[in-house]
């Protein structure tokens, strides 16, 4: 305990008396860093905030598929702690957009520079796009001229904007035009099964089968009873009237009549009644109709479904507005962000004084070192004098050995 309260109050002591030195030397490179903190060149940071658009793409009320289609981000299987906004982050640092904001602002001149592959690695190294907790996007560009830095990273966020809404516009265009051909060809297909529906009607005069079916089995039934009245009528008129009696004559002509038109219901005739439908041929007649009738329904339904999407697809292909919303924009900053004097100075203090006082103690113990072991000293002034010699002000000389 003794010991460590000596060797303090020897440090203390050797501080003392090297006080003025201690003080000249922290004094001396505190002043050049301060200097040197003013010299050095400002750099100022700008800032824009984004809020990209949802996942779901633009969906304008019809179908979700086509906005799916359409949208940058939505279908993409994203690793588990990614979002939209990390996708727009890496757009950010593709190289077509740094080429648009390239051309924009003439970095070419302002950069002095005119190899791309040198003008990108510069643009890299003074931008950073970062994802917010919030998943909002954030741009930030560094450079000496604030305007310019503020200008840059405005121009990132309308370059970004406007390459999303060419290439949804591009998705768009590339969907309508499969939508429209594949709606010409639903409509073709759709004009086919009316025409045949038409037809079958024509030609059998279907126009609502069960009803009609209901209808000429109604008939037939009611013929049919009348045509056993009518036979009973015959039989018995037969046995008390000769064969060439009128009522006889009448009776038979009436029974006739009445299986002709059974017949004719049975079968069909070419009357153009809707109500004479073949009662024979009502199965094969009710599958056919069904058949037809539901491909005209399916088919108008795609036809309908087609119609939207290829709307909604023309819309989005015309559609201009921006879909990056600018939370906030980025505004010329008032303040550096390098160099950072504070930190440069007050640094430089603090390792001077160290410094400072690590050559007071080392001076200290030369002085000892000289009255005591005048050998070692030398020895030691000899090793400095031949590593440090090159300085200028430190003289070397010839040392012989013994020197005191």
């Amino acid at each position: 305990m003794g010991s460590s309260e000596f060797n303090l109050w020897k440090l203390l002591e050797t501080i003392a008396r090297r006080i003025k030195f201690i003080f000249l030397f922290v004094l001396i490179l505190t002043v050049i860093a301060i200097v040197v903190s003013l010299l050095l060149p400002k750099w100022y940071a700008a800032t824009t905030l984004l809020l990209p658009p949802k996942e779901e793409g633009y969906n304008l009320g019809w179908s979700s598929g086509i906005g799916e289609i359409i949208s940058l981000t939505a279908g993409i299987q994203l690793p588990v702690m990614a979002t939209p906004s990390d996708v727009y982050a890496r757009i950010l640092e593709s190289r077509s957009l740094a080429e648009r904001v390239i051309e924009e602002n003439d970095l070419k001149a302002y950069y002095d520079l005119d190899s791309y592959p040198d003008l990108l690695e510069k643009m890299k190294d003074k931008s950073e796009f970062k994802v917010t907790p919030e998943a909002l996007l954030e741009i930030i560009y560094v450079d000496r001229d604030p305007e310019m830095a503020a200008r840059i990273a405005n121009s990132y966020a309308e370059q970004l904007d406007q390459m999303t809404v060419e290439l949804s516009n591009l998705r768009a265009r590339v969907t309508r035009e499969f939508i429209e051909g594949r709606l010409h060809d639903v409509s073709r297909e759709l004009d086919s099964i009316r025409m045949a529906l038409k037809e079958f009607q024509t030609e059998y005069k279907a126009v609502d089968l069960d009803r009609q079916t209901q209808l000429a089995i109604q008939s037939a039934v009611d013929l049919k009873v009348d045509l056993a009245k009518n036979e009973i009528d015959l039989n018995i008129k037969e046995q008390s009237l000769s064969s060439s009696h009128p009522e006889v004559i009448s009776l038979k002509r009436r029974v006739d009549e009445i299986r002709r038109q059974i017949s004719a219901l049975e079968s069909g005739d070419n009357s153009s009644s809707y109500l004479n439908l073949p009662i024979a041929e009502v199965p094969e007649l009710k599958v056919r109709n069904a058949e037809l009738t539901g491909r005209l329904r399916v088919t108008e339904a795609l036809y309908e479904i087609l119609s939207e999407q290829y709307e909604q697809a023309k819309i989005q292909e015309k559609m201009s507005a921006p879909v990056i919303s600018v939370l906030d924009r980025a505004y010329p900053p008032d303040l550096a962000i390098k160099p950072q004097k504070r930190i440069i100075v007050g640094g430089t203090f603090i390792m001077s004084l160290l410094v400072a006082i690590f050559v007071a103690l080392f001076m200290d113990y030369m002085e000892r070192l000289k009255r005591h072991s005048p050998d070692d000293y030398n020895r030691i002034s000899f090793f400095g004098r031949t590593v440090f010699g090159w300085i200028p002000g430190v003289r070397k000389s010839k040392i012989q050995h013994g020197e005191s």
